[in-house]
C-alpha cells in the first residue's frame, strides 16, 4: 500500500466516521478543523474519490536526475561486484560526472550499497516466479526480522481486555488494549463493562482516531476469541472502515503476546503504584492519570522491544515504514 493510498483510506474513514457519529464529533476525534471535512465532502460528492492534489515537486539542485539513476540500476545489473568508484568512472564515460559519494548515497537509497544487497537484487530479477534460492531466503528473512511481526506501523493492531479490578463506588474496572505489532506504540480505555460495544467505542473513538492523528491508517486487528470482539456489531463497524480482523488460536495467548505484555507492562509500572499512592473517587480521575502514564510510555520511554538499543515508540511509529517495498517500487518503476 503506497502513502497516497493509506492518506486516502484515512480520508474515507473521517466521512464513515461523520456519518455514522456526526460531524463535530469526527472533527474533534480526528483532529481536523469543519472547513477541511466539507472540502473532503465536496470532493467526494463531487468526483467518488479523496485522493490528495498532487502537487509539482521542487526542484532540488543536488537531486539526481532519473536518467541517471536509470543507468545506475543498468550498471548495477551489469556488474553488480563493482563498487562506487568503478560506476563513477563508468559514468564519464557517458560523459556524466558523479563522485563515488554520490553514488553511494543512491545505492543506499535503494538499498544496494553493500555488494551482497547487489548481487541478491540481480538474482532476484532473473526468478520471474521461479523459487528463490536459498541465499535470497536467508536475506529476505534477514530483513523482515528487523520489523517483527508487524511489518509496517498499522499493519496489525492487537488488541485485548485487562481486568483492572474493583473500584470503591464505581465498580468492577475493565481495560481495553490496543498496541501497534511494528512500532508498540499503544493505548487504552478504561470501561466499567466488557462487550461489544465497548470494544467497538474503544477502536473507533479511540484508536482510528489515534493512529488517524500519526498518519498512520489500521490495516488488521488481532484479538481472541472474546464475546466482545466476535459480536456482529463489532465485525460490522471493522467492515465499515475495511479492517481486518484476525483471531488467535483458542487458548494460546501466546499468539498476542505483544497485548499481554503492554498490559503486563501497564499494570506493573502504572497500577501497581498508583493504587497504592493515590485514591481514585471515578473513572475518569483513574483515566486521566492512565492517560499520563500511556502519554510517557509512548512519547519518553525507551522501549527495547524494537530495537537492541531503544526506542520511543512514537518515534518508531513516525519513522518506521515499508522500507524494503518502497525501495521495491522505486526500484521496478525506474527498471521499467
Amino acid at each position: 500500500m503506497t502513502q497516497v493510498e493509506i492518506i486516502v483510506n484515512q480520508r474515507k474513514n473521517l466521512l464513515i466516521y461523520a456519518a455514522r457519529n456526526g460531524v463535530s464529533k469526527a472533527c474533534k476525534a480526528f483532529g481536523v478543523s469543519r472547513t477541511t471535512f466539507y472540502k473532503l465532502k465536496k470532493q467526494f460528492e463531487k468526483t467518488g474519490d479523496v485522493t490528495p492534489i498532487q502537487k509539482r515537486k521542487p526542484k532540488m539542485p543536488n537531486e539526481t536526475k532519473l536518467s541517471k539513476k536509470k543507468l545506475l540500476l543498468k550498471l548495477v545489473q551489469q556488474y553488480p561486484a563493482w563498487g562506487p568508484q568503478r560506476y563513477s568512472s563508468a559514468f564519464k564515460e557517458h560523459g556524466i560526472h558523479l563522485s563515488p559519494v554520490c553514488i553511494w548515497e543512491r545505492l543506499k537509497n535503494f538499498g544496494l550499497n553493500l555488494r551482497f544487497q547487489r548481487l541478491v537484487y540481480v538474482e532476484a530479477l532473473k526468478i520471474e516466479g521461479k523459487p528463490l534460492t536459498e541465499t535470497v531466503v536467508r536475506y529476505i528473512r534477514k530483513q523482515s526480522q528487523k520489523v517483527s511481526k508487524g511489518l509496517y506501523p498499522g499493519h496489525i493492531i492487537g488488541l485485548d481486555t485487562f481486568y483492572v479490578g474493583n473500584l470503591k463506588g464505581v465498580g468492577r474496572i475493565y481495560q481495553m488494549t490496543g498496541i501497534d505489532l511494528c512500532s508498540r506504540f499503544g493505548w487504552a480505555k478504561l470501561y466499567t463493562e466488557k462487550g461489544q460495544n465497548q470494544s467497538l467505542n474503544f477502536v473507533e473513538d479511540t484508536l482510528i482516531p489515534m493512529f488517524f492523528n500519526n498518519g498512520v491508517n489500521i490495516e488488521s486487528v488481532l484479538s481472541d476469541n472474546g464475546s466482545e470482539f466476535i459480536g456482529g456489531k463489532f465485525q460490522g463497524m471493522l467492515d465499515a472502515y475495511r479492517i481486518e480482523h484476525n483471531r488467535i488460536p483458542k487458548g494460546k495467548p501466546i499468539y498476542n503476546g505483544c497485548c499481554e505484555r503492554f498490559q503486563r507492562t501497564i499494570n506493573e509500572e502504572f497500577y501497581q503504584k498508583a493504587f497504592r499512592t493515590k485514591f481514585f473517587s471515578s473513572l475518569e480521575n483513574l483515566q486521566d492519570d492512565l492517560n499520563k502514564y500511556l502519554a510517557f510510555y509512548n512519547f519518553d520511554r525507551l522501549h527495547f522491544g524494537v530495537m537492541k538499543e531503544g526506542a520511543k515508540p512514537a518515534d518508531v511509529l513516525k519513522s518506521k515504514s515499508k522500507v524494503l517495498q518502497r525501495r521495491f517500487n522505486e526500484i521496478v518503476n525506474l527498471t521499467c
